[in-house]
């Protein structure tokens, strides 16, 4: 039996020679525990505690840990608007994130937001110049982990282009008032950060990441051309598909992928991809997805009193604006939104989508958070003058939506018409109808939603709904 022992024992596990956590689509979600009612599901307390507990035991054999973000989570909650994207700069900061990338939903992010984050910022999107397409970010960066040299570069939606699809594509971005678009130029991006040394790690961060995409493929073999050892994979696709690959078979592309975070997740997961040299390249010893909940870490009790700090700042924005006798369904919100931008100077007609409201109003206590939340965007509200037979073209876009004030009997084929809506549908209107950037004039409105609040707060403004003024036609919301 002496003899047979040192057969029996089990192989020793390989210990990976990299931990690559990443999480991502957070989308600001990141709310004092005192206020957890405005956001019941809050995950960064776990998620600081397994952060910790996979630190303290790699720290044990020397395997450097390497913390990221995939985009879309600086901003989108009721939180990170009242703080100013502080509450999320804490939570990074905090956490020891090495780089945070920008997403898609990251376009209004403040240069002077990023001067406050301590992780390296990257950005997918480029301004016309071919510079990153806001300040203070970067398209690729080199870090460097317990003495291992990692090259991170960012991307978004593989190298689909964006007149394949317009609507997935920000076309302002950050601090320049011009048009930007996707970072596709990588090789030019790689040999700006000079000679890789041997042994490093080279990762690519891919947002929109959909696999059965006809250019995927390509794309691919592009990037293992590149020297790219792996790729953090955020894929988003619509509310009624899978935001999670079953194949498995995706594990052995080259270069491998990792796991997905889901759509809208709020932290509630992260993706760990653990990695180990393989003579001049690296393989996957494991990937998966983790819940971050009490089965997976302790809270990080730290993370919660420094969150704590902007109860008071949250509490006081949330205000109250109404008693409501009944819940009040999307369609009759939607009604009141475009009454509300009837109202504002000078305009003629109001272009808007049913997705424009997104959740209803519950009975009782109508609070700011509670209009936030119904607003699937924060964007400033924009006017432009469209000819009629601009209007008309507009018509035949089957997203969008059309409410206009009584116009002349016969009105002039160029007559302008004075059109308030939202930056994102003003952007998707410049692509349509080939607009210039200096058409799309801010209104004195800094986004939607405060000018929504401000008016429901209006004693003319009626009961909930308001009724659009008379004479006014466009679609039903139904």
């Amino acid at each position: 039996m002496a003899l047979l022992m040192p057969g029996c024992q089990k192989p020793m596990e390989e210990t990976p020679d990299l931990i690559v956590l990443h999480s991502g689509r957070m989308r600001g979600n990141a709310y004092p525990l005192a206020l957890q009612h405005l956001s019941p599901l809050q995950h960064y307390p776990y998620l600081a505690g397994y952060v910790k507990k996979v630190r303290a035991e790699a720290a044990k054999t020397g395997t450097p840990v390497l913390l990221v973000d995939l985009g879309d989570s600086l901003e989108g909650s009721f939180a990170s608007y009242a703080t100013g994207g502080a509450n999320m700069v804490t939570l990074f900061n905090e956490l020891g994130y090495d780089a945070i990338i920008l997403g898609n939903l990251d376009n209004r992010v403040s240069p002077e937001l990023l001067t406050q984050l301590q992780p390296k910022v990257l950005n997918p999107f480029e301004d016309l110049d071919g510079a990153p397409a806001t300040a203070g970010s970067h398209f690729a960066v080199t870090l460097t982990k317990n003495q291992l040299p990692i090259y991170l570069l960012a991307n978004f939606y593989g190298n689909v282009s964006p007149e394949e699809f317009p609507e997935r594509f920000p076309t302002r971005f950050g601090n320049t008032p011009l048009p930007v678009r996707p970072l596709r130029d990588y090789s030019t991006v790689l040999a700006a950060l000079g000679p890789r040394h041997p042994g490093s790690v080279s990762l690519m961060s891919w947002m929109k990441f959909e696999p059965e995409g006809e250019s995927t493929p390509s794309f691919v073999q592009e990037l293992s051309a590149l020297g790219i050892n792996a790729v953090l994979a955020q894929r988003v696709y619509g509310s009624h598909v899978r935001d999670v690959w079953s194949d498995r078979a995706l594990y052995d592309w080259k270069p491998p992928i990792s796991e997905n975070i889901l759509r809208n997740n709020g932290g509630f997961v992260l993706a760990r991809l653990d990695l180990k040299r393989d003579g001049a390249g690296w393989k996957v010893l494991d990937q998966k997805l983790l819940p971050m909940t009490a089965n997976t870490a302790p809270a990080d009790e730290e993370i919660v009193a420094r969150l704590a700090q902007f109860t008071d700042t949250i509490a006081q924005s949330d205000e109250l604006l109404f008693d409501l006798p009944h819940p009040v369904p999307e369609a009759e919100i939607l009604q009141t939104y475009v009454t509300a931008l009837t109202h504002v100077a000078g305009t003629q007609a109001v272009i808007y989508s049913r997705e424009s409201i997104r959740s209803p109003w519950p009975a009782g206590n109508l609070r700011a958070s509670d209009v936030f939340n119904s607003l699937p965007w924060t964007n400033p509200l924009i006017q432009l003058a469209l000819t009629p037979q601009q209007l008309e073209a507009v018509r035949k876009n089957p997203s969008l939506r059309i409410w206009m004030a009584p116009l002349p009997t016969e009105p002039s084929a160029d007559a302008p018409v004075v059109v308030t809506t939202s930056q994102y549908f003003a952007t998707l209107l410049a692509t349509q109808l080939q607009l210039s950037p200096d058409e799309l004039k801010p209104s004195a409105y800094s986004s939607e939603y405060d000018y929504l609040v401000n008016y429901l707060k209006n004693p003319s403004a009626g009961e909930i709904p308001a009724h659009l003024p008379a004479g006014w036609s466009g679609d039903s919301f139904e």
